[in-house]
């Protein structure tokens, strides 16, 4: 391989698009990111127009590569989890692509759960009952717009979709279909079951491969199209949490759990095999990740939109200003439900809310910050604790996202998991990630363990304080059954 050959990372998300160049030291020689137009209205609807975005994709690149164009040896992509696309027999786009802040399908769901062994679905899937996923999609399609289920030929996530634009071929891979309840996590293709449910079949559907295949070299009318030259490998790439999870280094050995915290965030450990909850609770989500490796854990909706929240909602102080007056006090017995969003524990859903408890008039915005610091540390470890109850366990953790960037709560998440916290401070964990398998699949490194040990590093370790260890025992016991006893009211408060 020739050795100025670079990797080209993209990562689609729901509201940005980024697009950066990496060598094999790591480094980021460009980079660029755009804005993604979202099609909403008052039903619930979010979409993205398909070849809008398709278009922001071929522009981005172009931009990126500037000075560049001779230089990529492989274009790999990562995408956000959940969308799906329905096409008639002419590939011509039914609908938008539908992403995971669409709430339409909340019309037929309590119907769908009556209708369907969801426990079932789960040990077939890996993925609890929830309205987001696209077998929950394709159904309401079934039930509330069967003239576009009739005319749907293909069904294509937003991954499959880029692919599909980029070599004219349709193909997936598991980490993403994980999120699709239609994957079959023991198998990984497509699950029997779910299909004959839904009344589609194998054809409908794109064929899954590995993430790290290499699909061929770009057509020359997408080089043209994307402003590239030369030979420019085409390799599949994992969904966006996932090449989060490789770019904090989530490759690198066994028993690394890996959290991301940015708009959202994540909790999950790399394991060698399937492991599930018990079927009567679902509390994790069991996703395929790579390498002969599942990806038990969890997303979590609400993590640094909580302090976007405080900032223009109700503080008018930057993320910096919140850590600093955050650090040196206790919350002092207020706690913080973060659940703005809702929330993606099945036990109580997207009925949830925020919930500020305990409020007291010596209270100020320090505690009420750092409040919802803990708040979402607690969620990250609940997520812990049912994965070392199911026998998972974790050696060392790695942190990345934006969230990282603040001293207050790296600290505050090692004291609640009492468990070193190793941040990586990657600026574009994503990107990296994708580069790890790039990388690797040009033959610069020998294995993911090789490339990930010389590309991601760690900037700093916070260390849990042991005389605090008690005292976030007891808060963070409060904190779980504060959630479960609010599940009622929640219910109750959807319903007004």
């Amino acid at each position: 391989m020739d050795k100025e050959k670079l990797v080209l990372a993209v990562d689609l998300g729901t509201t940005n698009i980024k697009s950066g160049i990496i060598n094999k030291k790591g480094k980021i020689l460009s980079l660029i990111q755009k804005e993604l137009p979202l099609e909403k209205d008052n039903t619930g609807k979010a979409e993205h127009a398909p070849e809008v975005i398709f278009n922001i994709f071929a522009e981005t690149i172009r931009e990126t590569t500037k000075g560049y164009e001779d230089k990529i040896g492989i274009l790999i992509t990562s995408s956000y989890m959940f969308g799906v696309l329905p096409l008639d027999k002419n590939m011509k786009p039914l609908t938008g692509i539908i992403t995971l802040l669409d709430t339409r399908t909340k019309e037929i769901f309590n119907e769908l759960l009556k209708e369907v062994d969801f426990k079932e679905v789960y040990k077939r899937t890996g993925c609890p009952p929830l309205l987001y996923y696209p077998f929950v999609r394709i159904y309401w399609l079934k039930k509330k717009h069967k003239e576009i289920f009739d005319s749907a030929k293909f069904y294509l996530g937003s991954k499959s979709f880029l692919i599909y634009k980029l070599m004219g071929e349709l193909y997936t891979e598991p980490s993403i279909d994980s999120s699709t309840q239609l994957l079959n996590i023991h198998t990984l293709n497509w699950d029997p079951y779910v299909l004959d449910f839904l009344g589609i079949s194998y054809e409908n559907l794109p064929q899954v491969v590995s993430a790290d295949k290499i699909l061929g070299k770009l057509p020359k009318s997408t080089l043209n199209l994307l402003g590239l030259k030369g030979e420019v490998l085409l390799g599949v790439g994992l969904y966006d949490g996932g090449a989060v999870g490789s770019g904090i280094g989530a490759l690198g050995g066994d028993g690394i759990g890996v959290i991301n915290i940015g708009t959202t965030a994540m909790f999950r450990v790399p394991y060698p095999k399937v492991v599930f909850d018990d079927p009567q609770k679902m509390r994790i989500q069991v996703p395929y990740f790579f390498d002969g490796k599942w990806f038990p854990g969890g997303g979590i909706n609400n993590a640094g939109i909580i302090l976007k929240w405080y900032r223009d909602n109700l503080f008018n102080l930057s993320y910096e200003e919140q850590s600093k007056i955050a650090k040196d006090i206790e919350s002092d017995n207020l706690f913080f439900l973060p659940y703005l969003t809702g929330e993606r524990n099945p036990d109580i859903g997207s009925i949830a809310s925020g919930v500020l408890f305990g409020l007291r008039p010596h209270h100020t915005k320090a505690h009420i910050v750092r409040a919802g610091m803990e708040g979402v540390s607690y969620i990250i470890r609940m997520l812990y604790e049912t994965l070392r109850e199911l026998g998972i366990e974790v050696k060392e953790v790695r942190a990345g996202g934006g969230g990282t960037k603040s001293d207050t709560w790296m600290q505050i998440l090692a004291d609640i998991m009492g468990l070193e916290v190793a941040v990586t401070r990657v600026e574009e964990p994503a990107l990296l990630g994708s580069a790890v398998l790039g990388f690797t699949m040009l033959g610069e490194f020998s294995s993911y363990k090789e490339a990930t040990e010389k590309l991601v590093k760690i900037e700093k370790v916070y260390s849990p304080n042991k005389e605090k260890k008690e005292y976030y025992n007891k808060k963070f016991e409060f904190f779980v059954q504060l959630t479960h006893n609010l599940k009622e009211a929640f219910s109750m408060h959807n319903q007004l």
